[in-house]
């Protein structure tokens, strides 16, 4: 019988049996891999371009061409499109980020070349209707109105603008004018642009029925996709971080919404590993010293958290918090007080322990099952790197000290160099 009073023994993850993909190069130049895993007959197809808000010329477009790809092609209308994703029981999921753009499938594998049909018809032959365009701007534009309300909202976009700046794609803050100034021919050039083979990539997962390589071949293969000449990229200066503060009134608001960080870099820098551990410590996960403090001395909040962002070009870490209008002065002193603290106070046996049993643990999940080492892949395709990236990190946790610890926090988290928003009744 098991021993229901002795805890079974906690193991830090020490590697991961991953899933070694097979990849290959298409005809057109599109790179294409192969994760197999599972035992359901089901598999997920993405392609990703590199076709973000970072490469747009005008707000929103990118966001848009995206989106739109499932109102039509020239075979389909949106409902059409809709009627066979739901006879096919597949799901499609549309993503535009800063950087990069995803267009995947989910489907069983019995109904996997329709689907693959109705996915190169969205990618190859989008048509881009005026009217879908119209109403789905009209509507993004009054979802954005509504925001302009919110205070954590306000907090973010204000909060990235001071971070990058207001004219660079990473900050830049939507005014409600971008909406009404989107043209169908903006749409129709960007996906010509960026919507090709040699400026992305494409992950398969899942059960993979037989000769999954031919198929895949046979649908996004093909020599006549290809791109046109448009130049090189626009480049884009980075702004220098410095302190730098902005309170922003929103009358009768009931709580204010915090936001404090600034640029720092992306997973490829060598500190990344150390700064996620340092981060985590920080506000992480609910053991966190932020947690504790804010949330569970003080009272002043339901949740606050910390996190670093990485970024194709760049990276930025932040302190994200609601609290009450009539406590934020107070939230303010403390979050610092937790910054100074990091670099100044070294973390306990226990506090350490408990750090690197939570963050082996979420790491574990983030592996499990081909479609989430699917998703680890592209990350790591995305910044160049490979899964060492994640052995590498794996190692780190658990080697890193107190005394490391405090040192990243030294030189990266120093709150004097902190740029901070506050949205809120003044």
């Amino acid at each position: 019988m098991p021993n229901r009073k002795q805890p079974p023994p906690v193991h830090i993850v020490s590697d991961i049996p991953f899933i070694k993909p097979k990849g290959v190069k298409l005809d057109n130049g599109l790179p294409v891999y192969f994760l197999e895993g599972g035992t359901e007959e089901f598999v997920k197809i993405e392609l990703v371009f590199f076709a973000g808000s970072y490469m747009q010329v005008k707000p929103l477009v990118s966001y848009a061409t995206s989106n739109l790809l499932r109102t039509g092609t020239d075979r389909q209308n949106r409902e059409e499109i809709n009627e066979l994703l739901d006879y096919y029981s597949a799901y499609l999921n549309l993503e535009a980020q800063k950087d990069i753009v995803s267009v995947s499938i989910h489907v069983l594998n019995k109904h996997l070349e329709p689907a693959l049909q109705l996915l190169r018809d969205m990618l190859r032959n989008p048509v881009f209707p005026e009217d879908e365009m119209r109403s789905f701007l009209k509507n993004k534009q009054q979802i954005h109105l509504i925001n302009q309300k919110k205070v954590q909202h306000l907090a973010r976009t204000y909060f990235n603008e001071l971070v990058y700046g207001e004219q660079h794609p990473y900050g830049y803050r939507l005014k409600p004018e971008d909406f009404e100034c989107v043209e169908r021919s903006d749409l129709q050039q960007f996906h010509q642009y960026w919507f090709y083979p040699e400026n992305g990539f494409c992950i398969v997962s899942g059960r993979m029925p037989p000769k999954i390589e031919k198929t895949i071949a046979s649908y996004f293969g093909g020599t006549d996709w290809k791109n046109i000449d448009k130049g090189k990229p626009p480049v884009y200066p980075l702004l220098t971080s410095g302190g730098r503060k902005v309170s922003l009134s929103v009358p009768e608001a009931m709580q204010s919404a915090i936001r404090i960080g600034k640029q720092l870099f992306n997973r490829t820098h060598p500190a990344y590993h150390r700064l996620k551990i340092t981060n985590a410590l920080l506000g992480g996960y609910f053991g966190s010293r932020l947690m504790q403090n804010i949330r569970q001395e003080k009272g002043y909040t339901y949740g606050i958290a910390s996190n670093i962002v990485s970024l194709l070009r760049s990276g930025y870490f932040f302190i994200a918090t609601q609290v009450g209008t009539d406590v934020s002065q107070f939230a303010l002193e403390e979050i610092y007080n937790e910054l100074k603290d990091l670099r100044c106070r070294p973390a306990g046996k226990d506090e350490l322990q408990s750090l690197r049993n939570y963050l082996s643990g979420s790491f574990l999940r983030s592996f499990d099952g081909p479609f989430a080492q699917g998703e680890r892949f592209k990350e790591s395709l995305v910044f160049g790197l490979d899964f060492s990236h994640y052995e590498d990190y794996l190692k780190t946790l658990g080697s890193v000290t107190a005394d490391e610890i405090m040192a990243t926090a030294a030189d990266y988290l120093n709150e004097d160099a902190m740029m901070e928003v506050v949205a809120g009744s003044q």
